[in-house]
C-alpha cells in the first residue's frame, strides 16, 4: 500500500447515481436499559458482529416474523403436546 496516492486523476462516473431507497439506513435514537445493552452487545462480540448490525438484525427478524418471543415458544410447546 502506498503512504500517498494521486487523487488527480479521479474522474466521476458518468450519469445518476443509483440507490435504492429500500436499502437506505435511516438513523434514529433510541433508549434502551443499560443492562438490555450490555447483553446486546456481549452477544454481538460473541457473534463477532457489530452491536448496531447484530441489533438491526433481531428487529429485522421480529418485523419479517422470524423471531418469536419464549412465551409464544412455551405456548406452541403446550398446543403440540394436547
Amino acid at each position: 500500500m502506498k503512504k500517498e496516492y494521486d487523487l488527480k486523476k479521479l474522474r466521476k462516473r458518468p450519469g445518476k447515481i443509483k440507490v435504492s431507497e429500500k436499502a437506505t439506513k435511516v438513523p434514529i435514537s433510541v433508549r434502551l436499559d443499560g443492562s438490555t445493552l450490555a447483553s446486546l452487545k456481549t452477544e454481538a462480540a460473541r457473534l463477532g458482529l457489530p452491536y448496531q448490525t447484530f441489533i438491526g438484525s433481531i428487529l429485522h427478524q421480529y418485523a419479517c416474523g422470524e423471531l418469536i418471543g419464549k412465551r409464544t415458544v412455551k405456548f406452541l410447546k403446550k398446543v403440540r403436546a394436547s
